[in-house]
């Protein structure tokens, strides 16, 4: 039987300046699992307009399904602004309102090995109470940091680390955690695994028993790179859970993020056609 994911939070729309593409954290860490051969649920909230039928349809596509996915009458699907930066990078605006601040999430909680959500779900109370929710049910759980400001505070941080088995963060976003929190790094927190990205210089895989894994990043060209922390993310997931091999999981997660970086957009290459 195939292994079983759910993630919680956002499904919306980047705006770029040249286009509009469909994305979200959970959303992209999802689709590159059911590309691994996983079987997935999102659980996110769309408002009822041509957007939402947008990422319907890319979820769809990406084998990822749409049965818990909910429908608002008022509230309009998530948008995030993107600007690119002269010096390359970018920034994000993650537009308010938006429909999946309003999350409610199944009652029973499906089954599942793994969950996954980010920070920024957690921004408005009514969904982080169906992320606390969910996230309570046996399963192993995965925060994505991602510090999206100004939408993260020591509160509601804290009660993720908390939740965590495994924590995946940059090294800016642990800087930045452990100066919000007052704690000489994340490897104290609860978590079972804790994972730092370095973009070109690699990533670090630690384990509350204090054993640790480096990787360098692999080399490639970068063409876009939204996304590719996501991907890396899901090729983490799958190594740990799946495999058991910390440092396979370091390997394939950075062979993931780079192929999205090589790419447009955060969702996996289409699947071919046999």
């Amino acid at each position: 039987m195939s292994p079983r994911a759910i993630a919680v939070g956002e499904a919306l729309i980047d705006e770029f300046p040249d286009r509009r593409v469909v994305a979200g954290a959970p959303l992209h860490v999802l689709a590159h699992l059911a590309a691994l051969g996983w079987e997935t649920a999102m659980i996110t909230r769309l408002g009822r307009d041509a957007d939402a039928d947008s990422i319907v349809d890319a979820m769809a596509a990406a084998g990822v399904p749409t049965a818990l996915v909910e429908t608002d009458e008022t509230l309009p699907t998530g948008t995030t602004t993107i600007t690119l930066l002269p010096e390359g990078g970018h920034t994000f605006a993650v537009n308010a309102p938006a429909a999946w601040d309003a999350i409610v999430g199944p009652d029973p909680v499906p089954d599942h090995e793994v969950v996954v959500f980010g920070t920024l779900a957690l921004r408005d109370p009514r969904t982080r109470h169906a992320v606390d929710r969910i996230a309570a049910a046996p399963g192993f759980v995965v925060v994505d940091l991602n510090l999206r400001p100004p939408h993260y505070d020591a509160t509601t941080v804290a009660a993720a680390l908390d939740r965590a088995d495994l924590v995946k963060a940059t090294a800016e976003e642990e800087h930045e955690v452990t100066s919000l929190l007052g704690v000489p790094s994340l490897f104290t927190s609860a978590a079972t695994w804790v994972c730092i990205t370095r973009g070109a210089d690699g990533a670090s895989l630690h384990h509350r028993s204090g054993e640790k894994w480096d990787v360098p990043a692999k080399p490639t060209s970068v063409v876009d790179a939204v996304g590719a922390g996501d991907a890396f993310l899901a090729g983490l997931i799958d190594g740990l859970v799946v495999h058991r091999d910390p440092l396979g999981a370091l390997r394939g997660a950075s062979h993931l993020a780079a192929d999205t970086l090589s790419r447009r957009g955060g969702m996996p290459a289409p699947r071919k056609r046999t």
